[in-house]
């Protein structure tokens, strides 16, 4: 097991894993689970999305596998997953987080991830989840599936059932960034106001969407072509 944050131009030897988690606790986990599986690999672990973005606009190649929190302290790893599939198309890339919001999993999965493991699994479930993605096989938690599954047996509203729904610029902004998978605190962050100012634009989002989460906000914008 190789730890570095310098960007290999080989094409032979270790393998490269792109580690994007901010709990020392939890890359020691994925380390040993990676080392487990019998190949030599170089990871590149980092506990903030700028600078993984950093390292993947600057790779000379693509890693073997990148492996994504969305909950990172300074943006959401969903950001990390878009620039990662913008620079390198074919790279394999899964979210292993804590977050199993409807929201956040269909965020990833539309910014270009292929897979999606909780945490709270075992480490016997992730080390095989990791194998799979090594094998060609994209791993996706079982609840998630189910979730999935349902989703996209209920078809989009039609055109003509389409609401006419008028949200402000400043509602459309809060909703694209939840969408994204950002707390309260780091939307308020992100858009220079306060938390107070959050809460209001979503209870007002909430009345404009006639819905009661945040999960039915999205998913509802997104049927309406909000988002």
């Amino acid at each position: 097991m190789i730890t570095s944050h310098a960007p290999s131009t080989s094409t032979s030897g270790a393998k490269q894993l792109l580690l994007v988690e901010d709990n020392p606790l939890f890359v020691e986990q994925i380390c040993d689970a990676i080392e487990g599986l019998g190949s030599q690999w170089r990871v590149f672990d980092f506990s903030e999305g700028m600078a993984a973005q950093a390292m993947v606009l600057t790779s000379p190649r693509a890693f073997d596998l990148a492996l994504i929190d969305l909950g990172l302290p300074d943006m959401s790893g969903i950001e990390v997953i878009r620039t990662c599939r913008e620079r390198f198309p074919d790279m394999p890339i899964v979210v292993i987080s804590v977050i199993a919001a409807e929201a956040a999993v269909l965020g990833a999965i539309q910014a270009g991830a292929n897979g999606y493991i909780l945490k709270d699994e075992s480490i016997e479930e992730i080390t095989e989840g990791i194998a799979q993605v090594l094998n060609g096989v994209y791993p996706l938690s079982p609840r998630l599936a189910r979730y999935l599954f349902k989703r996209l047996a209920s078809p989009p509203a039609e055109q003509s059932g389409r609401l006419d729904i008028k949200l402000t610029p400043r509602e459309q902004e809060t909703l694209q960034h939840l969408s994204q998978g950002y707390r309260y605190e780091q939307v308020a962050e992100r858009m220079g106001v306060t938390l107070s100012t959050v809460q209001s634009n979503v209870r007002s989002l909430y009345r404009k969407l006639n819905v009661h989460s945040q999960v039915q906000a999205i998913a509802k914008a997104r049927d309406n072509n909000l988002l």
